[in-house]
């Protein structure tokens, strides 16, 4: 089997995603390789753009970087200026076998380019072009391109049931879009679980939309009613000097914050890699993302607060796993989080039900299994693809109650 895994073009006004997912592409590139399968990655954009990764994880090196990509000194930022070239030089490179384009950027170029080679196309949305409530940005030309392309590929994949729907009332046909496990190059599997003294000051970690700065409040007044608890924000992808800059000046505009002075900080590294020292991480944010700090939390053991937006609250499980509270829920959330900083035994045995629910439902090695499958039906013609959820949803829900009692046991015990 051969596959081209395409990734770009850049947005260059979140350059901190885009090393995200070149860090994620390279080892989803390693691991369909140990598979067996014929792959090459193709970045369409010059990955010199990018900055040093905060994590300290070395970036991929392409097999196939496109000539012509968006530079720094294109006059369009949001990476479709030279799409039309970049399409041309993608038909030179991917001649035979699938395209898997990640993003609704990359899936626009291989569409055209599909138009010259018949390549068949698998668009990755890992972020939609918009989201319900986001009035400006749905009605934006971006977004119509993005949904569009979408829409025109053999097949989209999409990362929650909830992204799953969305894309269906933008025009993405239902039979013809599958969910499949969330791309997470930087999980811990494997590793031994570090347990927190309980002489240490408790770590509130943050990994929402970090320019949220509403859904932080009540967070920050859980923390400041804690004694010696501190507050990281963060976000899962991480945050350029730029954004953490503009984080910190946000943040000081609530007088909470002010309040705990030194005690609240602002993390550029991704939250994959901070999760580990943190206590209890938290996702508030109104907007909906991908969850990607909450799934990394759950890898690493930790007990989750997340608002029930967009799939997030497909990955937490309310009472096994962690607490899901309404967004901008002021008293819920505040609540939420001084509650669990106060109860150690639950703070443990939700972060050891959600990596054992992580491991078994969401391990990077099945989204390359899951891949592999919907790849090898279209090149098979079929109209459609069975959902890779239904078996999953059957063994998630089972693991669920049997996750549900065991807490229930470690809480009372």
């Amino acid at each position: 089997m051969t596959l081209t895994l395409l990734i770009g073009p850049a947005d260059l006004r979140a350059r901190s995603v885009a090393a995200h997912t070149l860090i994620d592409a390279g080892a989803l590139r390693d691991r369909l390789r140990s598979a067996g399968v014929d792959v090459q990655l193709v970045c369409a954009f010059d990955p010199s753009i990018l900055s040093p990764d905060p994590s300290g994880l070395a970036f991929p090196v392409p097999d196939v970087v496109l000539d012509g990509p968006v530079r720094p000194s294109d006059a369009r930022a949001d990476g479709i200026s030279s799409a039309g070239q970049l399409s041309k030089e993608l038909a030179r490179v991917a001649t035979r076998g699938t395209v898997h384009a990640v993003g609704w950027r990359a899936t626009a170029v291989a569409v055209t380019a599909r138009s010259i080679t018949g390549v068949p196309v698998v668009g990755h949305a890992d972020q939609l072009p918009s989201v319900p409530g986001d009035d400006r940005a749905d009605g934006s030309v971006m977004a119509r391109l993005g949904w569009a392309s979408l829409a025109a590929a053999d097949h989209v994949v999409v990362e929650s049931a909830w992204a799953r729907s969305v894309a269906a009332r933008r025009g993405v046909p239902l039979p013809l879009t599958t969910v499949v496990a969330p791309a997470l190059a930087t999980v811990p599997t494997g590793t031994e679980v570090t347990r927190r003294h309980s002489d240490d000051p408790a770590l509130v970690l943050s990994v929402g939309d970090p320019a949220d700065v509403g859904a932080l409040r009540p967070v920050a007044e859980a923390v400041l009613h804690h004694p010696g608890s501190r507050l990281l924000v963060a976000r899962g992808t991480g945050l350029d000097e730029r954004c953490a800059a503009q984080v910190k000046e946000r943040l000081r505009e609530l007088p909470v914050v002010r309040r705990l002075g030194s005690r609240c900080k602002v993390a550029g590294a991704p939250a994959a890699t901070l999760c580990r020292d943190a206590d209890l991480v938290v996702d508030v944010s109104a907007r909906p993302g991908r969850g990607l700090g909450v799934l990394s939390a759950m890898f690493d053991a930790r007990a989750v607060v997340a608002s029930s937006v967009g799939g997030v609250d497909e990955l937490v499980v309310e009472g096994v796993t962690g607490l899901l509270v309404e967004p901008r829920d002021r008293i819920h959330t505040r609540d939420a989080v001084g509650d669990l900083l106060l109860d150690p035994f639950r703070l443990e045995a939700y972060g050891l039900a959600g990596r054992e629910r992580a491991e078994a439902v969401y391990d990077p090695e099945l989204l390359a299994q899951q891949l592999l499958t919907v790849h090898r039906t279209v090149l098979g013609g079929a109209p459609a693809v069975v959902d890779l959820t239904d078996g999953a949803d059957r063994a998630g829900q089972a693991q669920v109650t049997h996750l549900r009692s065991r807490v229930r046991s470690a809480v009372s015990a």
